[in-house]
């Protein structure tokens, strides 16, 4: 199955939209639209009318985001969308460990919103970094066997951190890691104008590679219209 974002210049970049079957990182810098791309996909799934488990570790709550861009209210679609919010890092490889329970037989979604977010906050000294970026390879593991083999398309989301290489502002956190297990590697930037982003699609390498679009009230749309209510959007507490 692929599931369409039903933004054209978006599906082209993902091949069509998110694929069953395949993990996909997508990182950026707070506020570039991570959370609203992933929104848009849940928004499709529940089109479909197929499950979607959600796991939110980030401090802000995405139902109000969703309420935008789904219009309408989570009672109308809590059959549909499961919400996690685990505390701690090790609680969410407990709640990936068990995602196989968690996730109704009709889930075709996954996504992880911040996967690296509660990885980031464990982190402390050498023998713990050790035992955290196992932890975090373990979690990405489980993360694609279940795509492979339930056959659903998972969505990870990711920080980022500066970058010492040449031409780069910024990088994905835990990037080799994340670039083992990734079928698709997207990247998400802010654009010079007000809303403006600009998508990438890192891996794989064949065009096209890249698309502009903005950000607005119900998500990502082709082209500037005031009447969508274009405007920059905080997505998160990501610092």
């Amino acid at each position: 199955m692929i599931l369409s974002s039903g933004v054209s210049l978006l599906d082209r970049v993902l091949d069509g939209g998110l694929h069953t079957g395949r993990f996909t990182h997508v990182y950026g810098e707070a506020g570039s639209g991570k959370t609203t791309l992933a929104l848009q996909f849940v928004n499709a799934a529940c089109g479909l009318g197929v499950c979607i488990t959600f796991i939110n570790s980030e401090m802000s709550s995405p139902l109000e985001r969703l309420k935008q861009i789904t219009g309408k209210e989570f009672v109308d679609i809590e059959d549909l969308v499961r919400i996690i919010s685990p505390k701690s890092f090790i609680e969410q490889g407990a709640v990936i460990d068990d995602l196989e329970f968690y996730a109704k037989h009709n889930t075709k979604l996954i996504v992880i919103d911040t996967l690296t977010k509660l990885y980031r906050a464990a982190l402390e000294d050498k023998s713990v970094n050790y035992a955290a970026h196992r932890e975090l390879n373990t979690q990405a593991g489980i993360l694609k066997g279940l795509a492979r083999h339930r056959d659903i398309a998972v969505l990870v989301l990711n920080q980022v951190r500066g970058s010492m290489k040449k031409g780069h502002d910024f990088e994905p956190v835990a990037g080799n890691i994340l670039a083992y297990w990734s079928d698709s590697v997207i990247r998400l930037r802010k654009g010079k104008s007000k809303g403006e982003r600009i998508v990438e699609r890192l891996m794989p390498e064949e065009s096209p590679r890249g698309e502009t679009l903005y950000l607005a009230q119900t998500g990502f749309v082709t082209e500037r219209n005031l009447q969508e209510g274009l405007q920059e959007l905080g997505e998160s507490t990501e610092e």
